[in-house]
């Protein structure tokens, strides 16, 4: 694709010169989920992308129980994360599940959740996630989330455990594609204008998916895996 006309149009306009992949996320994902796993800052990867703040820190935890009875570690598990669904919008939290885009735990779900076995015997558990909006420094949102963990009171056997650290989320990533995209365009013809007038750019990869990753404590990086290559015009 020559960008010597066709991206300085597209910065204009504001818009993408390829299409938008179909993944058609527009909820909030996990920062750390399936498209998380490339390391931005490797020399395999572009370095042309959107720093930005993200928009919650995720806590893991699990609601788990070692009564006896397995219907009992159930009952148990579920009055628990019932009352954490009660306590949340006050404590300034929400549970949310999901390995990648997060969905709300409510009244009206929890039952759905999956039980899991637990790490030892006759032990069943429920693993979800406490969600922080972040409000300047992750040091806020985690001791939100932290007084929440402690003030959820047991259930019998029940209990509420953290299970990893925390991490970030960015609701609908797919829309700063065309923010994204304006940069890979000026940083190409900036590239492309440095070899002189006669020299434009061929680029490719812009219908790819979107990338995410953690850039520090409270920002995600996000940006397209794209590749240009100046040529003569």
């Amino acid at each position: 694709m020559r960008i010597g006309m066709i991206a300085a149009a597209m910065v204009a306009a504001g818009v993408p010169a390829a299409a938008q992949d179909n993944s058609n996320i527009t909820g909030e994902v996990v920062v750390t989920g399936q498209r998380a796993s490339a390391d931005y800052l490797s020399d395999e990867q572009t370095v042309v992308g959107l720093r930005r703040p993200a928009d919650s820190a995720i806590q893991p935890v699990k609601f788990t129980s070692d009564s006896r009875d397995s219907d009992v570690r159930k009952r148990e598990i579920h009055a628990m994360i019932e009352s954490a669904i009660r306590r949340a919008d006050a404590a300034g939290v929400e549970l949310v599940t999901g390995e990648f885009e997060l969905t709300k735990v409510t009244l009206a779900n929890y039952r759905d959740l999956a039980f899991r076995n637990g790490g030892r015997p006759d032990t069943s558990e429920i693993a979800v996630y406490i969600k922080a909006k972040l409000g300047g420094s992750v040091g806020s949102a985690q001791s939100r989330i932290d007084n929440f963990v402690k003030g959820v009171p047991a259930e019998g056997r029940a209990l509420i455990e953290r299970r990893g650290a925390i991490t970030l989320t960015i609701i609908n990533p797919d829309q700063y594609r065309p923010e994204i995209v304006k940069l890979v365009a000026t940083e190409a013809l900036k590239t492309a204008g440095a070899f002189g007038p006669d020299y434009g750019v061929e680029v490719a990869g812009l219908n790819e998916q979107l990338i995410w990753a953690q850039a520090s404590a409270t920002e995600v990086f996000l940006y397209i895996p794209y590749r240009f290559t100046v040529r003569p015009k």
